[in-house]
């Protein structure tokens, strides 16, 4: 998760320094995002069979590129990232990326003269990664596999720890929007983003098989977090 907040802020960094001696407005955002995960939304066991996942949440960060033009129209780009570890109190972790770009539009000029709070609305589409991975303890046995000769036996006084990893990419939506607080001219400060959050990703134990396609899952995600205002507004 270091890593990929990391990866966030580099991102965004070095968009701003492209675009820092530009005269128009833009904004970057970094904060914290909360998504609520619900796999079986849009697949019904008919179609998933027994690979039904429990909903679940987790936790991450969020960056967000904007850059502004006339009449409160704007173009977001947008890179989070969140993980949920020890998946139901197993050794399952699982992390998703998204990475979306789209209109947004601000009302800036609908709200009251002088007011400091600036609601927004957007619909941004993209794509999702997701990764699991799970610990695993093999404590003794024989390993056969046809391109290992000869097989592999394992002493059970010196078991073998390993971690299995599974990923899978697909397509990403959010739709929603948010409340920036002017802080000043610089600075914004946003307490709310609510998005919905659709994903279409394969099935991992069903995703090469012949006849499994991917199926569309409706998620929520919230963002909070500070909104730096870069050159003349618009």
């Amino acid at each position: 998760m270091r890593k990929s907040l990391f990866a966030i802020g580099a991102v965004l960094l070095s968009t701003l320094v492209a675009f820092a001696e530009d005269s128009g407005r833009y904004e970057t955002f970094l904060g914290y995002s909360f998504v609520r995960f619900d796999p079986n939304s849009g697949c019904s066991a008919a179609v998933c069979g027994l690979n039904l996942v429990p909903s679940f949440d987790a936790h991450g960060g969020d960056g967000q590129f904007v850059r502004n033009f006339e009449n409160g129209l704007g173009v977001a780009f947008d890179l989070g990232a969140v993980t949920n570890a020890g998946f139901r109190h197993t050794s399952v972790d699982t992390t998703v990326l998204n990475f979306a770009v789209g209109p947004r539009y601000t009302f800036r000029h609908h709200v009251l003269h002088g007011s400091r709070f600036q609601p927004f609305v957007q619909a941004l589409f993209g794509g999702a990664y997701s990764t699991s991975s799970a610990h695993l303890d093999i404590l003794g046995g024989t390993i056969v596999n046809p391109f290992i000769f000869p097989p592999i036996t394992i002493n059970p006084n010196l078991p073998i720890t390993t971690r299995l990893v599974a990923s899978r990419t697909g397509f990403s939506m959010l739709a929603g929007g948010g409340l920036d607080i002017k802080i000043n001219k610089h600075m914004t400060f946003r307490p709310l983003g609510a998005d919905y959050y659709q994903t279409r990703l394969p099935n991992f134990l069903t995703q090469n098989l012949p006849g499994h396609h991917h199926h569309n899952t409706s998620n929520f995600r919230y963002t909070a977090g500070v909104n730096f205002v870069f050159g003349n507004e618009k």
